[in-house]
């Protein structure tokens, strides 16, 4: 929509300043005429677009019972950028078609067009371009641990969350200025679509409203309740969708990190925070003997295998999940079959949670404590590569911790699936076709975060028949575990879990392929409890290789 206005008025304007040339032309005038015409058909488009916006967003203004002042404003904006795309296609139609109205009034309404367009949609833009090269991963850190414990910065002065607009990042705020109600992050939502009480669109928009006030009512939380935020699964499909650039999702983490500082959280995410810090897991078990049985596999500790290649990151579904360990020892007999098992090894009960979940709920102090311990742990150890079976803990490896410590910009991070297509392609490991329809649900964290989409594809093709669901690859749904929703609850209509599930069955496949144990874990409790277990599997890759390795 954007690019249609954007092509219509830059034509229209290239129009004005070459049109005596173009009158002296007649083939001139037909390229114009052919250019012209598909950027009017997309301004049709956009217009159609923004009635179906516009009637989403009265039906979610009606479910989240926000303020008639709100509603009032947002109409009002909708209907403006509404008749902005009518003015541009009015423009760009009567520059091609000089007959169409007098010049006296074919200049009026170029003139309001070209106004507006400046008033709504620069600053959209610039917000576009200002974040264009920001990673959907690259949130804010409002501190680091290791300058307070350097001495570096005064701890006193340390602030994790935001108690005014004025203490976000320019780039959060220009977010709050870009936002022009397009909707594309509700659509997209698994939060909105589940009936939870957030819409990106709206909490963007009230903070907007919000800007530039003081005094009493100028506290963000005063206009966003904590269920609101809560109810994000940091899934970043509304960021990711957005036209211009807006970052919901690191507004929404800023502002649960002052919930978390103000300690407004119920008793399932205090448990959360309270095993981390006496167990050093989100599963609230001793971390005794956490890898005891992977001895049985064979699998050695960093310290019986000082020559390991690879650091076996587990995880802790991986560690304490029974139906996770499945996932982890199905890759250990992979790699067995492959030769490498004497190249792997695991940290043993020293190692404790990557801290991927403290982060997204809020407690960025925990979670920099967390990555600090485990990356001393890596230099200690030597380690120089890590295969990880979580999304989570392969992003927070990845890209979380190298804002952490520089040091760990040099370490190696993949993913059990990046490592498999490996080993498949270079003929370490040799699997034989079937003939299994599959799906694959891909996981937020490794496809949109990280943009691995094609080793899960390159492997199911090599077994099976593959067939993708509509939300696939970085366009993916929610499994709604994210943004630590596994250890909590929140008010919804539907289970965004049964969504998701919903949308893969529609495949027909035998199989729903996974790559997150937490996906697993969401998509197998959605089918018992839809009482469809018989009617699909929800197995992991490692798995799908297991089953199909030949000599």
């Amino acid at each position: 929509m954007h690019l249609a206005i954007l092509g219509a008025v830059s034509l229209s304007i290239l129009y004005t300043l070459i049109y005596p040339w173009v009158y002296r032309s007649q083939l001139a005038h037909y390229i114009m005429f052919g250019v012209a015409s598909p950027l009017i058909v997309g301004l049709i488009g956009a217009f159609a677009w923004r009635v179906q916006v516009l009637a989403r967003s009265l039906r979610v203004h009606g479910k989240l019972n926000v303020s008639g002042e709100f509603r009032g404003r947002s109409i009002r904006l909708q209907g403006v950028l509404m008749g902005v795309i009518a003015l541009t296609a009015t423009t760009l139609a009567t520059s091609i078609l000089p007959g169409l109205l007098y010049l006296n009034v074919k200049l009026t309404v170029a003139a309001v067009d070209y106004m507006l367009v400046a008033i709504f949609y620069v600053r959209p833009e610039v917000n576009l371009y200002a974040d264009f090269d920001r990673a959907l991963h690259d949130i804010r850190m409002p501190f680091n641990i290791k300058d307070v414990i350097e001495g570096r910065v005064d701890a006193s002065q340390v602030s994790m969350g935001v108690s005014r607009l004025s203490e976000l990042d320019r780039y959060e705020t220009l977010s709050l200025d870009a936002c022009v109600e397009i909707g594309a992050c509700e659509e997209s939502c698994p939060a909105t679509v589940a009936g939870r009480p957030l819409s990106p669109r709206v909490l963007v928009r009230k903070l907007a409203m919000l800007k530039g006030t003081t005094g009493p009512g100028s506290n963000p939380l005063d206009v966003v309740s904590d269920d609101e935020l809560w109810a994000c699964t940091t899934c970043g499909a509304c960021t990711y969708n957005c036209p211009v650039g807006v970052r919901h999702v690191d507004i929404i983490i800023d502002l649960r990190r002052r919930l978390v500082e103000l300690g407004r959280l119920d008793q399932k995410k205090s448990n959360l925070l309270l095993n981390l810090s006496q167990y050093g897991n989100t599963m609230g078990t001793p971390n005794y003997g956490r890898h005891e049985w992977l001895r049985e596999l064979g699998v050695k500790t960093v310290e019986e295998n000082p020559n390991f290649q690879y650091l076996l990151w587990v995880g802790c579904m991986g560690s304490f999940d029974s139906r996770a360990r499945e996932i982890v020892k199905a890759l250990i007999e992979v790699l067995r079959e492959a030769g490498l098992l004497d190249e792997i090894a695991v940290l043993g009960d020293e190692e404790t949670c990557c801290g991927d979940p403290a982060r997204r709920l809020g407690e960025e102090g925990r979670f920099q404590e967390i990555a600090l311990r485990n990356i001393e742990l890596f230099r200690k150890y030597g380690v120089r590569r890590i295969i990880t079976i979580c999304p989570h803990g392969y992003n927070t490896f990845k890209n979380d911790y190298a804002k952490v410590d520089p040091w760990m910009r040099g370490v190696e991070v993949y993913h059990h699936v990046e490592f498999l297509r490996g080993l498949v392609e270079k003929g370490v490991v040799k699997v034989s076709m079937g003939n299994i329809v599959f799906t694959i649900h891909d996981p937020c964290y490794l496809a949109r975060y990280n943009g691995v989409v094609e080793p899960q594809r390159v492997l199911i093709s090599r077994i099976g028949k593959l067939r993708e669901v509509r939300y696939h690859g970085a366009q993916t749904f929610c499994c709604g575990a994210g943004g630590a929703n596994y250890w909590y609850d929140v008010p919804e209509e539907r289970r965004i879990s049964h969504i998701r599930l919903g949308q893969l069955m529609e495949t027909g496949a035998q199989a729903i392929v996974t790559l997150c144990p937490f996906c697993n874990a969401m998509l197998n409790d959605a089918a018992r409890v839809k009482g469809v277990e018989g009617k699909v599997k929800v197995i992991d890759i490692a798995e799908v290789i297991r089953a199909h390795l030949r000599s």
